[in-house]
């Protein structure tokens, strides 16, 4: 909450400095026009000492001076009102914008992650209900297609219809595992290891399918840099990036797995993140699927469950990151995986940047 509340001083410093520059403004202006009351106080006063000693025309010039004065006057106070109302809208705008609208989104974000929150929980009671009653009868069917898989030949019509038949029901038992993932996922296992360890790990696992079809896999990262996390379900999220990164570059590319540190608001707060980035050179993506990208169950690809993005989503949420993205058509696309630092690890970084020489 400390980068939220230096925030929140800021705009009140700012809103106190407007308010002031406008009490400054608007002492001076009364103390302009009193000036100008006096003078005319010290005119007519010399107009009456000399009336007796001068003639009516002296007395009609000093009237039309007179008169010209007060529609100066008139004049200046009511460009000093203008400027007021001016100033008092200019301050109401500015403490809306600089106070209360920032609040208001924040209110609204909170509601919508609340409400979300409400939503999967529901969603996590309804898809283990769900699962365990698709399960049971999965399991019956795929044991009695074991034995009529032994009743036909390999090559026959037959054998290859209850092949056809395995293969959808694996499918099936996938799609009801990745819902229960997304629904009702499971705390984080945190260990304390080199995060190019496991990008390097990713590198091992993809690089040959990778080569087969012309894409370089690129790991960038500092050997050095500590990352708490689970690293299977890392692992997973930067799997499901990366081959989504390969299949959206059409022939020869790269895919590039880097990692850079950086300051941003998680949970609220302004702290040290580590962001590691899946960057490939395909064709990037379409507004309309960038609308619906972390969806569950939208998809562009014929087999896909849609339940990959919104479960990486959910696993970096459990570990108090966030995934970010930013696609260029024609260009690629860059997913940001936002996890914070380790406190140990941004502490020593702070001293050795505040201490001498």
């Amino acid at each position: 909450m400390g980068g939220e509340n230096s925030k929140a001083r800021s705009r009140f410093t700012e809103l106190v400095i407007a308010i002031i520059a406008v009490v400054i403004a608007l002492v001076w202006a009364e103390r302009l026009a009193w000036r100008q009351i006096s003078t005319l106080r010290e005119e007519n006063r010399s107009f009456v000492q000399k009336l007796a000693l001068q003639g009516q025309a002296e007395a009609r010039a000093f009237q039309a001076s007179t008169d010209a004065s007060l529609i100066r006057l008139q004049r200046f106070l009511f460009v000093a009102l203008l400027c007021l109302l001016v100033s008092g809208a200019t301050i109401i705008v500015l403490a809306y914008r600089r106070m209360i609208a920032p609040l208001r989104t924040r209110l609204t974000e909170s509601r919508a992650i609340i409400e979300r929150q409400e939503k999967l929980a529901s969603l996590g009671v309804f898809a283990t209900g769900i699962a365990h009653e698709i399960r049971n009868p999965l399991t019956a069917i795929k044991v009695r297609l074991f034995t009529l898989k032994q009743c036909h030949r390999p090559g026959t019509s037959e054998h290859e219809d209850v092949l056809v038949i395995e293969s959808e029901i694996d499918r099936l038992e996938l799609i009801v595992k990745e819902f229960l993932q997304f629904a009702r996922p499971a705390e984080p296992d945190l260990r304390t290891l080199p995060l190019r360890k496991i990008l390097e790990d990713i590198q091992q696992l993809l690089e040959t399918e990778f080569g087969r079809k012309g894409i370089q896999l690129i790991v960038d990262a500092d050997a050095k840099e500590l990352v708490s996390v689970d690293p299977n379900k890392l692992k997973q999220v930067l799997l499901n990036l990366a081959q989504n990164g390969a299949e959206a570059i059409d022939g020869r590319g790269t895919v590039t797995l880097r990692s850079r540190f950086d300051k941003r608001v998680l949970q609220g707060q302004l702290r040290p993140v580590v962001i590691i980035e899946v960057v490939d050179t395909g064709s990037g993506m379409p507004i309309e699927i960038q609308k619906r990208l972390f969806d569950p169950f939208f998809t562009t690809k014929e087999q896909g469950t849609g339940l990959g993005l919104p479960i990486a989503a959910r696993i970096i949420e459990k570990h108090g990151g966030a995934i970010e993205y930013q696609t260029v058509p024609e260009q690629g696309t860059t997913f940001s995986i936002v996890l914070p630092r380790m406190p140990s690890i941004a502490e020593n970084e702070r001293q050795t940047e505040n201490s001498p020489g």
